[in-house]
């Protein structure tokens, strides 16, 4: 029997190591299946779409769908009208050449009336849609997507080689050909490559559906007209006309589906690139002062000669397919010339009649190849499509949106004396392994002042993006005056919590509309207070124009500390019930510290109309401690201890006695 164990014990190892294998295989088929399942059903959501697109516009593409079949119609019909010319013409019998020149010439106008409102209408539905398209695209960019998607998301991914986006050193010095092995790459929602969607693909979009469309409805009626005419000329003629379509139609086949993949690789790669250019412009002054230029610049032509080499792989490959095809359908043309002549010989065509089937059989290519054309076209537009639904926040099987920060419900500003934060957790997406906050629980009343300390990364300014709903915490509550914060409209929100960055964000418009951005219908009077209390007037009256003054790209035509100047004054506007300073000292001049001096001050003790706020301000200054009712000390993302300045700076073992060592 022990002899024996050891080979059972093998068989039982073996047999195991099978049903692990197995499981292992059918886990993987079924992951395949699932992703297949949701492919399908992203494409079908997607052309739901498209449809309800298209229908939006039934009436112009109506239009344009008739003209075009009218201009199809027309141009079919000229050929057959030539070739009984030629046939009257060389009839010496007939005495009267031009009877069909009146019908050829209506024939032509018509064509060319209807050619005119078919470019038109199409073109106007292309734009009409293109139009709504971005708008809408946009709108639920803003509204339905957290902060975290631009900051973390993304909206799509690209396989690309190392060479050409991994290893620049080898970009810039070897001249190999790309390595095979790729590795995934996350395109992040950049601001370039949101603009390239809302320019490039849905342009490519609104074409496929107008344009792109009607171009294989006009290829398909002239290859079924064109063959029609053909079959009532010489049906003999067109079956040899015919034998070559089933290969050019399979050649078609093959070069569309290289064509798609390729074309969706270039665009990926098109789209890094712009969001390589944007981070780089955006932080010139890193890689100027890095002495990087050229090196930025080498690696940007990697993206490009990448581009290129892909570009130059569709153009070989549709290059090759149109000289194939051009080398048969020449060849069948000459047969079918040949045979023709034939047939005029032995009576049973005209002279005319030839020159019609010869004309339709070349209509006949043509429209074979519009349409292979035009499915291609359609299919690069499809891309597109994923891209641009993706931005605009759709789900692969329901139309729904990322968990949004936000509800309906509303509440009077005035009636909220505080916010409460119930046993907070907060896990950043991007990195699900730790808790950014963990059980963070506090209480910031209207006229207290609470200073929230503690190193960097603790999670200071998490905090502060929770409470002014920029992000959603994953468990715990954020309550104003026992209403959730999160079930309040972002109307209710943005009044109750504001925030003034540690970086102010100013747009390129006047003084007055920066700060007016908070609140657009601010009285003159609110605002002037809000610039006084931020100490802007005597440097507002310095520049031409006063609060009219153009700021300029992200505030550049001012100093640091004004623009945290104009930004503390956007803050008062809202008359918020929590006011949250970040770091506001860290750029301010002394003007600007007195003015944050002051916005304690009328937080504390009430504004012009004596409304009191509550006040959180993050501060590494020791300046900060001593103005604070409360001084809550962070650390590893829970509140390591909280009390008045007296109570912690007193105890030589606190956290913040830690921290007070490293203060200004």
């Amino acid at each position: 029997m022990t002899a024996q164990e050891p080979e059972q014990d093998n068989v039982n190892h073996s047999s195991s190591s099978l049903t692990q294998d197995a499981d292992k295989k059918m886990m993987k088929d079924l992951s395949k299946a699932e992703a297949c399942l949701t492919q399908d059903a992203k494409k079908k959501k997607i052309k739901e779409k498209l449809k309800a697109e298209a229908r939006k516009e039934f009436k112009t593409l109506l239009i344009g769908s008739i003209a075009m079949v009218v201009s199809t119609v027309s141009n079919q019909a000229v050929p057959r009208l030539v070739g009984k010319v030629i046939d009257k013409s060389s009839s010496s019998l007939n005495t009267s050449n031009n009877s069909k020149f009146p019908s050829l010439t209506l024939v032509v106008l018509g064509g060319g009336l209807a050619s005119f409102l078919r470019t038109t209408m199409l073109k106007r539905a292309q734009d009409n849609i293109s139009s709504r398209l971005r708008s809408d695209a946009f709108r639920r960019m803003l509204t339905q997507h957290e902060l975290e998607w631009f900051e973390d998301g993304t909206n799509s991914t690209v396989e690309t080689t190392k060479k050409t986006v991994i290893d620049n050193e080898d970009q810039v010095s070897s001249q190999k050909e790309p390595q095979k092995n790729v590795e995934e790459i996350k395109i992040a929602n950049t601001p370039a490559s949101i603009l390239q969607i809302l320019d490039h693909d849905i342009n490519k979009l609104s074409m496929s559906l107008t344009t792109t469309l009607t171009s294989i409805l006009r290829s398909t009626c002239s290859c079924v007209f064109a063959t029609s005419h053909m079959l009532s000329l010489n049906p003999t003629l067109l079956g040899l006309s015919f034998s070559i379509v089933p290969v050019i139609g399979t050649a078609a086949i093959v070069l569309n589906k290289f064509v798609k993949r390729v074309s969706k690789k270039q665009v990926e790669n098109d789209t890094l690139a712009a969001s390589f250019v944007e981070e780089r412009l955006t932080n010139i002054a890193t890689v100027k002062t890095s002495c990087r230029e050229n090196d930025e610049a080498d690696h940007y032509n990697e993206y490009q000669k990448h581009s290129v080499e892909l570009g130059r792989n569709v153009s070989l490959a549709k290059g090759a397919f149109m000289g194939f095809t051009f080398a048969a359908s020449s060849g069948a043309l000459f047969a079918v010339i040949r045979a023709g002549g034939e047939s005029v010989k032995r009576g049973l065509m005209s002279q005319g009649e030839l020159t019609s089937f010869v004309t339709y059989s070349f209509m006949l290519g043509l429209g074979t190849s519009g349409v292979i054309k035009a499915m291609g076209e359609f299919s690069q537009g499809m891309i597109s499509a994923e891209r641009v639904y993706s931005l605009m926040g759709y789900n692969n099987e329901e139309e729904k949106f990322e968990q949004k920060t936000c509800g309906d419900e509303t509440v009077e500003n005035e009636s909220v004396q505080g916010i409460t934060i119930e046993n907070v957790d907060f896990t950043y997406k991007s990195d699900t392994d730790r808790k950014t906050l963990q059980n963070i629980s506090l209480r910031i009343n209207r006229g207290e002042v609470v200073v929230l300390v503690g190193k960097n990364g603790s999670g200071k300014s998490t905090l502060a993006s929770l409470l002014v709903g920029l992000y959603r915490p994953q468990s715990g509550q954020i309550i104003a005056e026992g209403v959730d914060f999160y079930s309040l409209n972002r109307n209710t929100q943005s009044q109750l919590v504001q925030i003034v960055p540690q970086r102010p964000s100013l747009f390129n418009m006047s003084i007055i509309d920066n700060v007016k951005y908070s609140n657009p219908n601010a009285t003159d009077e609110s605002v002037k207070f809000a610039l006084t209390a931020a100490n802007c007037d005597e440097f507002i009256s310095k520049l031409d124009g006063g609060s009219s003054y153009i700021v300029g790209s992200n505030g550049n035509k001012l100093s640091g500390g004004q623009q945290s100047r104009i930004s503390l004054a956007r803050s008062l506007l809202t008359k918020s019930c929590l006011l949250i300073l970040d770091e506001p000292t860290s750029s301010l001049d002394g003007e600007g510290e007195n003015a944050v001096t002051k916005i304690i001050q009328i937080c504390r003790n009430g504004d012009a109309n004596n409304k009191k706020r509550a006040l959180l301000l993050i501060s590494h200054r020791m300046a900060s401690l001593r103005l604070a009712d409360l001084i809550v000390v962070l650390k590893d993302g829970q509140i390591a201890e909280q009390g008045s300045y007296s109570e912690l700076s007193g105890d030589g073992s606190s956290e913040l006695w830690k921290l007070m060592a490293k203060m200004k």
